[in-house]
C-alpha cells in the first residue's frame, strides 16, 4: 500500500574480448536490450539485471571503462547458469557482481533521514555514482523523494548516498523494520491524520469499488490501510444503507485526500458511479469545503481531480483502472 524501501536492479559486470557476439547472445537468450547508464536505472528494477560489459577487469571501474550496458529480467545465477550449461564460457574471461542498491524514498528534510541510517549502520556518504565507482562490495542505499512504484531515473536520487558494509538481503530486514520510523524523522515525527473512508453504491459493487480505491490508493501511495468492515449508515429517518467503511493512515491533509476521493465519484462523461465519503475525527469532509473561484459544482471539481489522477499514472495502472471502471458500467445495465 505504501512503500518507502525497495531494491535496486541487480549489477552484473563481464569481461570480454568479444563483446559484440555477448550482446547478440544475451539478445537472443535474454530478450536483452542495449541502453545508456541513466536509461539502464531508469527501466529496470528489483526483477532486472544491468550487466555492464568491458574489455578489461579492473578492482575498482569507471564508466569510462564499460563498452556497453544491456537490461535483461532474471538472476544472476540463471544467466550464469545459462551461460555454462550452453558453453558459451569462451565468450566470458570474468565476472564480478557490483554492490547491491537499496533505494529509500524519503519525505521533508532529506538530511535529517541520511544522518539518522548513517548513525544507525555507521555508513560511508558519498555520491551514487562514487560509491559504485570506488567499491565492489558492501550494500549502497539511495534515496528519492519519487514513489517506488514508479520508473527512479538517476536524476531522481538525491546527491548523498550512503554505503554500508552489510548483506543486502539483512539490510532490507533491518530497514523494513524501522522503515516508518525514517519516514517519521523527515516529517520531524509530524503526527499522521486517521481517516475513515465510507463507500456507498446503490447497486451493491462494494468489492469493484473497493478493489478501484485500493488501486489508486496504491498507485498514489496515499497511506496505510488499517483496517475495513461492513456497516449501515442512516439515509433518512426510516431508512439505513449499507456502507463499506476503511480505516486508514496518511500524513496527507484530509483535503487532499477528499480531492483523491472526489476524483474517483464521477467518469469523464460525468456518469457518478460511487459516492466516497471521508471523516476526520468522527467529522464528514464536505466537497463544498474544495470550491475554487472556477469551478463551484461538485460534478466539475470532480472532474479536475479525476485529471490530475489520471495524469499521475503509469500506462498499465491507468489501463488497470479503465477496466475497473468499465466493469463497474457493466454491471448498471
Amino acid at each position: 500500500m505504501f512503500s518507502i524501501i525497495r531494491s535496486g536492479p541487480k549489477i552484473l559486470i563481464l569481461e570480454s574480448a568479444y563483446i559484440n557476439e555477448v550482446i547478440l547472445y544475451f539478445k537472443n537468450h535474454f530478450n536483452a536490450f542495449q541502453c545508456n547508464i541513466d536509461t539502464a536505472f531508469e527501466k529496470s528494477n528489483e526483477d532486472n539485471i544491468v550487466i555492464l560489459l568491458t574489455e578489461k577487469m579492473k578492482d575498482l571501474l569507471h564508466l569510462t571503462d564499460i563498452k556497453n550496458i544491456l537490461i535483461v529480467k532474471g538472476e544472476v545465477d540463471e544467466v550464469l547458469s545459462h551461460i555454462l550449461n550452453h558453453q558459451k564460457y569462451d565468450l566470458v574471461s570474468h565476472s564480478r557482481i557490483a554492490p547491491r542498491i537499496i533505494i529509500m524514498r524519503y519525505f521533508g528534510d532529506i538530511e535529517k533521514v541520511v544522518n539518522e541510517v548513517k548513525e544507525d549502520y555507521h555508513a560511508h556518504i558519498d555520491t551514487f555514482n562514487e560509491i559504485l565507482e570506488k567499491n565492489n562490495e558492501g550494500t549502497v542505499i539511495a534515496f528519492t523523494k519519487h514513489p517506488l512504484n514508479h520508473p527512479i531515473s538517476l536524476s531522481n536520487i538525491y546527491e548523498k548516498s550512503l554505503l554500508i558494509h552489510e548483506n543486502h538481503s539483512t539490510l532490507m530486514k533491518a530497514l523494513r523494520i524501522h522503515d516508518l520510523k525514517y519516514l517519521n524523522i523527515g516529517l520531524d515525527n509530524k503526527d499522521w491524520y486517521e481517516l475513515h473512508i465510507k463507500i456507498y453504491d446503490s447497486y451493491g459493487e462494494y468489492a469493484l469499488h473497493y478493489e478501484r480505491l485500493v488501486h489508486i490508493m496504491e498507485n498514489l501511495q496515499l497511506g496505510l490501510i488499517l483496517g475495513e468492515s461492513w456497516g449501515t449508515d442512516a439515509a433518512t429517518i426510516f431508512y439505513s444503507v449499507g456502507i463499506y467503511r476503511i480505516r486508514f493512515f496518511t500524513f496527507y491533509e484530509p483535503s487532499y485526500i477528499k480531492k483523491m476521493l472526489l476524483g474517483l465519484e464521477y467518469l469523464d462523461d460525468g456518469t457518478r458511479i460511487v459516492d466516497l465519503d471521508l471523516y476526520h475525527k468522527r467529522k464528514k469532509v464536505y466537497w463544498s469545503d474544495l470550491k475554487n473561484k472556477e469551478k463551484r459544482d461538485k460534478t466539475s471539481l470532480s472532474k479536475i481531480y479525476r485529471d490530475r489522477i489520471l495524469a499521475t499514472l503509469e500506462k498499465d495502472p491507468l489501463e488497470e483502472l479503465f477496466v475497473l471502471e468499465e466493469k463497474i458500467l457493466n454491471t448498471r445495465y
